[in-house]
């Protein structure tokens, strides 16, 4: 119980870290992929996925990351050693969304905005935490959680908090409070 709520107090102090760089310029400066995967890894601990998302009680959570990677190896980097509700995290790469079947976290790349409908109506018939890159239409399309570049700020994100409920996720109240906009399926 102490560690779970180090390992939380410890994200938390993280996140407003990398907050505070990102309001107030300094020689200390994190890269956009380096916040764009803390920010990850906050949707997810704020995020509550049905017991049937996993298979087990020990099973890891699974990000999958559908089509172009802008992570390359940061990601596993930043993943190694951290626990979200005990469990580990793990990351899948493919370039078919039914590749990734089993993932509870999906994010879905620039390079598939021609196949955004058909990936999100696949994945809408699981407990699956969607995840967009900039994507146009991707809230209105169902998805649920969508970075979007506002001025020059590229760390902002809408999501859709139906689209959530209906795949069954429930999404923690202070995410709402940090989105730029919040939707609901059309």
């Amino acid at each position: 119980m102490i560690s779970k709520f180090l390992s939380k107090a410890l994200f938390i102090f993280l996140i407003g870290f990398l907050f505070s760089f990102i309001a107030f310029p300094s020689k200390a400066q994190y890269s956009p992929t380096q916040i764009k995967i803390a920010l990850i890894v906050h949707f997810i601990e704020h995020t509550t996925f049905p017991s049937e998302a996993f298979k087990s009680p020990k099973e890891m959570i699974q990000i999958g990351i559908l089509g172009d990677d802008p992570f390359g190896d940061e990601l596993e980097s930043f993943l190694m050693h951290y626990k979200i509700n005990g469990r580990g995290l793990r990351v899948r790469r493919k370039k078919n969304a039914s590749d990734l079947w089993g993932c509870q976290v999906i994010y879905i790349s620039k390079s598939e905005q021609n196949k955004l409908t058909d990936i999100l109506d696949y994945f809408r018939r699981y407990p699956t935490l969607t995840i967009g890159d900039n994507l146009k239409g991707f809230i209105e399309q169902c998805g649920i959680i969508n970075f979007v570049t506002v001025g020059d700020k590229p760390y902002r994100f809408e999501l859709n908090i139906e689209a959530a409920q209906k795949s069954n996720l429930g999404l923690d109240v202070g995410l709402f409070r940090m989105a730029k906009r919040i939707v609901a399926c059309p």
